[in-house]
Order: C-alpha cells, then sequence, then structure tokens
C-alpha cells in the first residue's frame, strides 16, 4: 500500500529564471575580471574569475539535472529522471576540485615571481564582485534548505561574494604598503575556500549516488516513531533512500497485530511518516503477526 500525492514541487519557471539569472550575472562579472585583471596584472582577479567559470559550469550543470528531473521520461525510467539532480550536484564539485588544482598552481607560481599591481582597479572591481555575488546569492536563498543543488548553487555565490569581499581588503593593504605577495596569498586563499565548500559538496552528492538516507532524514528517530506506534509489533526490510535532491523514499515490511491488519493503518503511519520526515514515496507491506517470520520476500539480507 503506498501514497505518492503528498510531495508539492517549486514552479520550475521560478527556478529557471532564477538559473538564467545566476548565469548571466556571473558571465558579465568574468568579463570585467579578465579584462581588468589581464589589465592590472592582478592574479587575485584572474584566479576569482576562473573560479566563476566553474561557477557558471556549475550553475549549468545543476540547471540542466533540474530541468531534466522535471522531465517527462521513458516508461522504463519507472522514477522519472529524478536523480539526475543527483548526478548534477556530484559532477559540480568535481568541476570545482579542477578549479581548485589551476588556481592553487598558478598562485604558487606568482609567490616565486612577483609582479607589479594596479591596486585601485582590483578594490573597484572587487567591490561591484561584492554587490553581484550578493544579488546572485539572493536568488537561491529560497530553496537552499531542500535542495542540495539549490544550496551548492548559494553557498558558491554567497563565498564569492565573500571573497570579493577579501580581494577589496586585498587591494586596500597593497596600496598601503605595496605588498605584492598579498595578490598570490589571496588566491591561495580563495582556492582554500573552495576546496572545503566543494568537499562538502562532493560527500553530500556521493551519499546520495550511494543511496544512503539522505541528510534531513534522522533514521534513528524514524525507527522511533515505528517501535512506538501503535499495533506495530516489529519491522524488517526497512530502506529509506533519495530519488533525487529533494525527494525520498521508504519501504518496510510491517509486522501488525490481527485487529490493525486494515487500510487505515498503512494510511495513518504514511502520514506521519510523510509529516515528520518529509518522505514522498512510501511503500508498508502489511504482515499479520501470526506469519511473522515468513515473509514471501527474501528478506534475509535487507535493512532492519
Amino acid at each position: 500500500m503506498s501514497r505518492h500525492d503528498y510531495h508539492v514541487h517549486p514552479p520550475a519557471l521560478s527556478y529557471n529564471k532564477r538559473f538564467l539569472m545566476g548565469v548571466l550575472l556571473n558571465i558579465g562579472f568574468i568579463a570585467i575580471e579578465v579584462f581588468y585583471g589581464v589589465k592590472s596584472n592582478s592574479m587575485a582577479l584572474i584566479a576569482d574569475a576562473v573560479h566563476n567559470v566553474s561557477d557558471v559550469l556549475g550553475l549549468l550543470v545543476a540547471w540542466f539535472g533540474y530541468l531534466l528531473a522535471h522531465k517527462t521520461a521513458p516508461s522504463k525510467f519507472t522514477f522519472g529522471f529524478k536523480n539526475a539532480t543527483i548526478i548534477a550536484a556530484f559532477i559540480n564539485a568535481i568541476l570545482l576540485f579542477i578549479a581548485v588544482i589551476g588556481l592553487a598552481w598558478e598562485a604558487v607560481q606568482r609567490l616565486q615571481q612577483q609582479e607589479a599591481i594596479t591596486s585601485s582597479t582590483i578594490i573597484t572591481v572587487a567591490t561591484v564582485g561584492v554587490f553581484i555575488k550578493g544579488l546572485a546569492a539572493y536568488l537561491f536563498f529560497q530553496g537552499k534548505d531542500k535542495d542540495i543543488n539549490i544550496k551548492g548553487a548559494f553557498l558558491h555565490m554567497i563565498l564569492d561574494a565573500a571573497i570579493s569581499l577579501g580581494v577589496v581588503v586585498a587591494g586596500f593593504l597593497m596600496l598601503w604598503k605595496s605588498w605584492t605577495w598579498i595578490d598570490p596569498a589571496i588566491s591561495l586563499m580563495i582556492a582554500a575556500v573552495i576546496f572545503i565548500g566543494s568537499w562538502q559538496l562532493f560527500k553530500g552528492s556521493l551519499d546520495l549516488m550511494l543511496l544512503a538516507v539522505p541528510a534531513n532524514i534522522d533514521l534513528k528517530q524514524l525507527k522511533k516513531v515505528l517501535d512506538h506506534h501503535p499495533g506495530l509489533i516489529s519491522y524488517h526490510d526497512l530502506h529509506v533512500w533519495p530519488l533525487s535532491t529533494t525527494e525520498a523514499a521508504l519501504s518496510a515490511h510491517l509486522v501488525v497485530k490481527q485487529e490493525y491488519f486494515q487500510p487505515m493503518f498503512s494510511k495513518s503511519l504514511e502520514e506521519k511518516l510523510q509529516q515528520d520526515f518529509d518522505i514522498s514515496h512510501l511503500t508498508l507491506q502489511l504482515e499479520v503477526e501470526e506469519r511473522a517470520g515468513k515473509c514471501a520476500t527474501d528478506c534475509s539480507h535487507s535493512a532492519a
């Protein structure tokens, strides 16, 4: 017995507009950073521009995954293309790792061969970046707690705004003290910040790809709910897995007392699990107490 009518999807058009605006804002700022980075001989600006290219690629991958997840799939894909959002998040993390390696390598080269830099240009461009990245982060603020792809986009933008603010501070230090080593040092700091954020995205998306229990679902608490549900004697073959970055599924075999072997038992439990743990797809198989241990399917290697 199952119910699949709980989950409400956010309007696709709204997210499409946010992704489009995020991509366009980043592309525009990349052009500005590359032009003035070369003109002012600033590795920090060029490094941030490279990072922003990875952000654009990440946004495009996440956007593609989001669109694919809402596309009608052929009949052989019984869950649709929902897990495309998980794959997109994983690819996004890999792209960021590649960008980090490139940034760090170039910054180390610049530390060994320091060059004169136009500090005033760096300050101006980085200040513009703070506002652009802040606006881009705002686009993904809504929904960041419900979708790892949206959260990834939000974190990228808010970290970028912080990085641009750091570049502004570095620009003032170079203007004040003429410390040319500050520029590549900031680039290394940017690389470190990207790596930390990317690792979290990589770990989270890899967990989802391996069908781990989604991070927003407390499995121990879920088991407590089952343990204390009236009429439920025991359960087995319990599985909780992600369908996408926003949806989860659960299946379980429940051993119940004879008088509770009825549709209303499943319905009430499904509603509670959906409300308390935001599980959108549930399949509960009831078994009467007398048949406990005589499961019709092979449950010998299933999770308890």
